[in-house]
């Protein structure tokens, strides 16, 4: 199945992205199809009504955007995944898994028969422990969400061969293997993740409840405009010093200023945890990294190089396709990724 072309889809607070993408060779895929909706107010957990019409605008996307393929992968909104990094004693496969069954609940807000999780182990033999322990990243979610979301694609006649969270798709998309541990910031409406990559691998992930809408709402409330306004001049103008006089600037700052507190906080305790190991990279993503002049404003308030992530570095599009996504590169990341999933 791995060789056949898959569909990620990311149904966001906002919006829903869906990639259709083809495996070319090892690495290596190609752009069949890039299509985004609007979400209704309250998304999927919203009720019957909000459910009907994502199952129905997926449906339309898929139509319109000519996608063929029926196997889809989905993301799981990272704000509503408990993760949690458990040190072992170094065991095998099948151990960790038994030893987790006993445990999970240790590490979980959630009932263990009401939830949905998994793991991956992310570092052997730890520095300090004699080569006797090991890290393993839990990950678990409610059932009923897990549910809501699988039925919710399978209403649009596809098949949902895999779920996983936000993080680890953008990390798949956007982080090379050979990138130095590294930072991913993915800033969407109503939340930025904030991921620890290390190999091209996630291991520490958590969120902040500060992102794109409380932009929009310092802009609202310092310069009087209504939301429609604010939204347009924020993704016009950024973080831009010159236009409005700085103005547009001068009111998201207090709003940059508490998610880099919040990204200053998530890298201090990862390396704290890991003696040795240094970050000194963020990458961007989600929608609000095509804001104007964003990397610079966080780049300056972090002290560390900010780049933006671009999940179509081993994609290949042709030119209309290119003109389309010219500004969407950080918007696709999370679809992009769960697509890229070896199944």
């Amino acid at each position: 199945m791995s060789n056949l072309p898959k569909i990620g889809i990311d149904i966001g607070s906002a919006t829903i992205k869906v990639v259709e993408l083809a495996p070319v060779s090892k690495g290596r895929w190609k752009l069949l199809a890039a299509a985004s909706s609007v979400v209704p107010v309250g998304g999927v957990m919203a009720g019957a009504s909000n459910q009907a019409a994502i199952t129905n605008a997926i449906v339309k996307i898929l139509r319109e955007a000519g996608v063929r393929s029926r196997k889809a992968i989905v993301a799981l909104p990272e704000d509503q995944i408990s993760s949690h990094v458990v040190e072992m004693p170094v065991m095998s496969e099948a151990e960790v898994e038994q030893a987790l069954q006993w445990q999970v609940e240790q590490y979980i807000p959630i009932p263990a028969d009401q939830a949905v999780w998994s793991y991956q182990i992310i570092r052997r033999e730890l520095p300090g422990n004699g080569g006797g322990g090991m890290e393993v990243l839990l990950a678990a979610a409610a059932r009923r969400m897990v549910e809501t979301y699988r039925q919710v694609v399978e209403q649009a006649g596809l098949e949902v061969v895999a779920m996983e969270t936000e993080l680890m798709a953008t990390a798949r998309a956007v982080v090379p293997e050979a990138t130095p541990p590294s930072l991913i910031v993915d800033v969407g409406a109503k939340s930025t993740d904030v991921g620890v990559i290390v190999g091209g691998q996630l291991v520490f992930a958590r969120t902040i409840p500060t992102a794109g809408q409380a932009f929009t709402r310092a802009i609202e409330t310092t310069l009087g405009l209504d939301t429609k306004q604010a939204e347009q001049y924020k993704n016009t103008y950024g973080f831009s010093a010159t236009q409005l006089q700085g103005k547009l600037t001068a009111a998201m700052k207090p709003v940059m200023m508490v998610i880099a507190s919040e990204i200053k906080k998530t890298i201090d305790f990862y390396v704290s945890k890991h003696a040795g190991e240094v970050i000194r990279m963020v990458i961007l993503s989600g929608g609000i990294a095509a804001l104007p002049d964003i990397v610079g404003a966080l780049s300056e308030l972090l002290g560390l190089e900010v780049t933006v992530g671009n999940p179509f570095l081993r994609v290949a599009v042709d030119q209309m396709q290119a003109r389309q996504l010219a500004d969407g590169g950080p918007f696709y990341a999370v679809s992009i990724g769960l697509s890229m999933r070896e199944i």
